[in-house]
């Protein structure tokens, strides 16, 4: 296990099963995380993770899961009557295939404690360069779901961080975060990608 972190954010290169097992009880306030699909899109993508929520439940009294919408079948019935809600997002100047098609939007599975009030639906767009992995999530797309689910100065988990999109809407945000991800490779671009946040916001307090 590699653990790497200054001030706001904590990132652990390991297993999560592994990693999660040490941290306490309630050290989080939201896990958002966007699992394996299961849907053999990379070498790691074979199965859809389910032994991580049993921890993630210990962590933090709400979950959110950002799942494709074909995957909701998976994702459902893993929270079981855990589940509260789905955040819907509409990728305006995008196209993703779907079992009919294409589909425009993406499906975040709220599970445990409710999110204050407010609308199950946003829109986003993707700009600038995405990150190289099989499966990155938009960065406006996770800047509005973390900022619509939690609030200011919340520690949001992340067991399977992958290129640290999440990571850098928390930093971005004012949001605390902790990550974990197994693959050397995504855990450096992740690693670079959130100090490079981190250095944006502090020459931006400094203008």
């Amino acid at each position: 296990m590699d653990r790497r972190g200054q001030s706001d954010v904590a990132l652990y290169r390991g297993d999560c099963l592994e990693i999660m097992k040490t941290l306490p009880d309630g050290c989080v306030d939201v896990v958002v995380t966007d699992p394996p699909y299961g849907i053999n899109k990379a070498e790691w993508d074979v199965t859809f993770p389910t032994e991580w929520y049993r921890d993630a439940k210990r962590l933090a009294a709400m979950i959110v899961i950002c799942s494709g919408s074909a995957q909701l079948r998976h994702t459902i019935p893993l929270v079981g009557k855990d589940f509260v809600e789905v955040i819907a997002a509409r990728n305006l100047n995008g196209m993703t295939f779907s079992p009919i098609g294409f589909g425009n939007w993406l499906a975040a599975v709220v599970a445990g404690s409710k999110p204050r009030p407010g609308q199950t639906f946003f829109e986003f767009v993707v700009k600038g360069d995405m990150p190289n992995h099989p499966s990155p999530k938009p960065l406006d797309y996770m800047r509005k779901l973390v900022v619509r689910l939690t609030t200011d100065g919340d520690t949001i988990l992340d067991p399977f961080m992958g290129s640290g999109t999440t990571g850098v809407a928390c930093v971005q945000t004012g949001r605390k975060f902790i990550g974990i991800e197994i693959d050397p490779g995504y855990f450096e671009i992740a690693r670079q990608r959130i100090e490079a946040a981190q250095n944006e916001m502090i020459q931006e307090t400094f203008i």
